[in-house]
């Protein structure tokens, strides 16, 4: 009997048919970037500024805050899977049926958490890392909050001009640290610490063009602002122009990435907004995300996709960061009046992607983590959401906000709950054969490390690239394999045809997934 053998798992590839060694054609949730080449289930995401109802205060304790069920598991098990803490449910399971056919339009992952109370009353688009230890987040109807280090949000001012479309911190040569934002038409700054009660507000100019996006970045000591078709710039000596750049005609400003102490501009065209950047960043090697779906080199040399999302999608320019963005080296000459040169350590792009197709939104990372790793993307938390406004990353924490219907809420990576994890293989074509005889398709042999109680593994195929996946099930008439330590599982097919796909379901318990080492197709 012939088989195909499957032992390695790295990435999304850019064939359905074939990639580099380990590609597989769609996953989500999955660990692909550990040290062992396994397929095994990532971090989960969990819910912040969730307000506790036992109490009128806006503080929210770490431990009281609810967290998302992992009700969305594909897994048709009967085993006990009891909650690992009081944890608040998704209003509308994405539960798998266990019906025979399954339909391969359902997400792997829970949408965002409904009715949930927090402390967001709008969505926000611009995170700010700023050097008094908050994190800040600017909102799409003026709600400007802020986090601390324990996790905790709270709203700290309400811009009365309305949605904040940029934002960043500001440095000056008097010693004294901003932050600066924009509505529509104006900027705005606020001395850091300064007044708690937010008093100390200042206009640093009101002429702005109004435009969709007043995206910020701090260059050479500088804050640079998209402004339609123009720059404009807080100076580092307070001043300030909204015309510091006339860009070319019919270009307008949308994203801004400082790079080696200069400012590249993502552009779109003023004719097709659709067409142009939405987001860059700049990894181990920079990188913008453009029109629907599509990634590029951003080096302003490449001028071809480096590789397009599953199922389309766009970005924010707010919602690209860095996962590893550290420190910096600057180069500096005595007769400079500031340093000439800059180079930020960072490796792995993520994307906040929305937009696209039913389950395959979320957040994609694209880079390696180190030399002898292959490049590739991976979607390492899946969320459907009407919007995903901004992304950042916290001391190894990564933050991400939403909207979804009249729902805003920030999700951040839970170290202490895997999430359910979806792996769907390549197209794997049978050999060549006599004419008269078509491919049998017997069954699937799973093998992982010893299974850890209420953990499991279900497995779905499709043949000849049509229908809905198919579920599998084991011979005693299982549709889990969650026998308590073992290692091999078997999934019966007894299916005909030239292409086969299989579908592997990864059910963690609390933090700990299955983990598989090699899967294998066997076939006549």
């Amino acid at each position: 009997m012939a088989v195909f053998e499957i032992k390695s798992f790295t990435g999304l590839s850019d064939y359905e048919d074939k990639g580099i060694n380990g590609a597989f054609k769609f996953g989500a949730n999955l660990d692909v970037r550990k040290d062992i080449d396994s397929l095994s289930s990532g971090q989960d995401l969990v819910d912040e500024g969730v307000l506790d109802s036992r109490s009128p205060s806006l503080s929210v304790s770490p431990s009281a805050t609810p967290s998302e069920s992992p009700s969305f598991s594909p897994s048709a098990s009967s085993s006990p899977t009891p909650s690992p803490s009081a944890s608040v449910s998704p209003s509308a399971s994405v539960s798998l049926s266990p019906s025979v056919t399954v339909s391969s339009s359902i997400s792997p992952s829970p949408s965002p958490s409904a009715g949930l109370t927090t402390v967001f009353e709008d969505l926000i688009r611009f995170f700010v890392q700023c050097s008094d230890g908050y994190t800040y987040g600017f909102g799409s109807t003026g709600c400007i909050y802020r986090r601390d280090a324990d996790a905790y949000w709270q709203r700290v001012y309400k811009d009365s001009d309305g949605a904040i479309k940029g934002a960043e911190e500001l440095p000056s040569d008097t010693g004294v640290t901003y932050l600066v934002w924009a509505t529509d038409t104006k900027v705005k700054k606020k001395k850091i610490p300064g007044q708690s009660d937010w008093n100390d507000v200042e206009i640093v100019g009101q002429n702005l063009t109004s435009s969709d996006w007043h995206t910020m970045k701090q260059v050479g000591g500088a804050v640079y602002i998209s402004n339609g078709p123009y720059l404009a710039m807080v100076g580092y000596d307070g001043s300030y122009t909204n015309e510091a750049l006339d860009l070319i005609p019919g270009n307008i400003a949308r994203t801004i990435v400082e790079r080696n102490g200069r400012a590249i501009i993502g552009t779109a065209r003023a004719s097709d907004l659709t067409r142009g950047v939405n987001g860059a960043i700049d990894a181990e090697v920079p990188l913008a995300q453009v029109g629907d779906g599509e990634i590029y080199f951003a080096d302003g040399n490449s001028s071809i996709p480096v590789k397009s999302f599953p199922g389309g999608g766009k970005v924010n320019p707010g919602g690209v960061c860095n996962k590893i963005n550290q420190v910096n080296f600057f180069e500096w000459e005595q007769t400079a009046l500031s340093w000439i040169d800059k180079q930020t350590v960072g490796n792995l792009a993520l994307f906040a992607v929305y937009d696209a197709d039913a389950g395959t939104g979320g957040i994609y990372s694209y880079g390696r983590l180190n030399k002898n790793k292959p490049f590739v993307m991976n979607l390492d938390y899946q969320l459907d959401a009407d919007e995903l406004g901004a992304i950042t990353d916290v001391e190894g924490t990564t933050l991400v906000s939403y909207q979804d219907g009249t729902d805003f809420g920030v999700k951040a990576t839970d170290p202490d709950n895997k999430a359910t994890a979806i792996y769907e293989s390549l197209d794997l074509k049978s050999p060549v054969k006599k004419p008269a005889n078509i491919s049998g398709w017997k069954y699937v042999e799973v093998f992982c490390n010893p299974l850890v109680l209420h953990t499991s593994i279900n497995c779905w195929y499709r043949v000849n690239k049509s229908g809905d996946w198919v579920r599998a099930y084991m011979e005693n008439g299982s549709a889990a394999f969650e026998s308590e330590r073992e290692k091999k599982g078997v999934f019966l097919i007894g299916a005909e045809g030239e292409i086969f796909e299989v579908r592997i379901g990864l059910n963690p318990y609390i933090n700990t997934s299955p983990s598989v080492y090699r899967i294998r197709i066997y076939f006549d």
